[in-house]
């Protein structure tokens, strides 16, 4: 059998959205919808799409954000900590890492990259980590949670705990209502910058992205907003970036009042109900940044925990100036959580 070869492109080729459909492991961030979104709105960034190939066919591949800054370049798979691993048919996945790690690094080589990550969230195997390794930089671990759904949401209640079912219960029984509701985007964001503006070195995703997420192109849009309301107003809202086998609460913001009348597990139960209704395997409740309340209040739902590697890239292709500024950055960022060591 042939060695794969791989080709970096400007976007993804046209069989692509059939290895989405196909890959038990695909997610949102697979999804050539939100990479244009993520160009479209933030400054700097270009989409590339590494494919490999066997004989011309493709077996693989994976997109990347290439951001420029003052003539300096990172790689991101993906900014934000968004999924990174490649996808591939059945079988491949290790051919495809291997062959993926060594474009990236022919492609660092070129562009004299400062930086960049490479998230190596695969939900179901197989392990990232030994292609992670072969790009320069440092490999730590980072945390998340998904609710399994393939069995569906009465199943998956049976296992999450019963403080938690009973929060749900009484959050309908004082008639808090759940919704699909786009329109409220502007509302939810206030919610949700008031509530992270303690959390340190976060940032709120841009509002223009968030927008865009939500616009509906020949397509499902790449997010859906959803809310729970009372009669009084918006007590909790989630954007949830959407694909059809994984759904990823990508941020959230409660109310104060809402803490008290249970809407944001309401929120979260109801998103799950969502999902299985409509065939989704998985419900992502994203990284935990090792805050123990968080983790436990994840593992209420009855969430599985998966641990996986993310390579922060150094500046080994850089020049003088571009190790100049990685080491800066390092500095600046030193107080961000970036996974735990091995």
């Amino acid at each position: 059998m042939s060695r794969p070869q791989w080709r970096v492109l400007d976007g993804p080729p046209a069989d692509w959205e059939t290895l989405v459909a196909e890959d038990p492991g695909a997610t949102p961030a697979h999804r050539g919808a939100l990479w244009a979104a993520l160009a479209a709105t933030l400054p700097g960034f270009s989409p590339a799409f590494v494919a490999v190939e066997r004989e011309g066919a493709l077996l693989g591949g994976v997109g990347v954000m290439v951001e420029r800054r003052g003539g300096l370049h990172w790689i991101h798979l993906m900014p934000y900590s968004l999924p990174g691993a490649p996808l591939a048919r059945t079988g491949a996945h290790e051919e495809v890492d291997a062959a993926v790690a060594e474009a990236l690094d022919a492609q660092a080589a070129a562009l004299g990259a400062v930086g960049g990550a490479w998230i190596g969230y695969r939900p179901l195997g197989p392990d990232v980590a030994p292609a992670l390794e072969r790009l320069g930089g440092e490999t730590r671990w980072l945390e998340t949670s998904w609710i399994d759904l393939s069995r569906g949401a009465t199943v998956a209640f049976r296992a999450a705990e019963g403080d938690l079912r009973q929060q749900v219960r009484r959050a309908r029984r004082l008639g808090l209502r759940f919704a699909e509701e786009p329109g409220a985007l502007e509302e939810a964001y206030v919610q949700h910058a008031a509530q992270s503006r303690s959390w340190s070195g976060h940032r709120p995703l841009p509002l223009a992205l968030c927008r865009r997420l939500l616009t509906r192109v020949d397509q499902d849009p790449a997010a859906r907003l959803f809310t729970v309301r009372d009669d009084r107003g918006l007590l909790a809202a989630v954007l949830a970036l959407v694909h059809a086998r994984e759904v990823l609460a990508w941020w959230s913001g409660t109310h104060p009042e809402g803490r008290h009348r249970h809407a944001f597990p309401l929120l979260l139960w109801s998103l799950a109900e969502w999902c299985a209704e409509r065939g989704v395997e998985r419900l992502n409740l994203g990284a935990s940044g090792g805050f123990d309340s968080l983790i436990a209040f994840k593992r209420s739902f009855g969430a599985r925990s998966l641990r996986y590697p993310v390579r922060w890239l150094d500046a080994c292709h850089a020049g003088p100036l571009g190790r100049a500024v990685a080491r800066a950055q390092s500095w600046w960022r030193r107080d961000r959580a970036r996974g735990e060591s091995a």
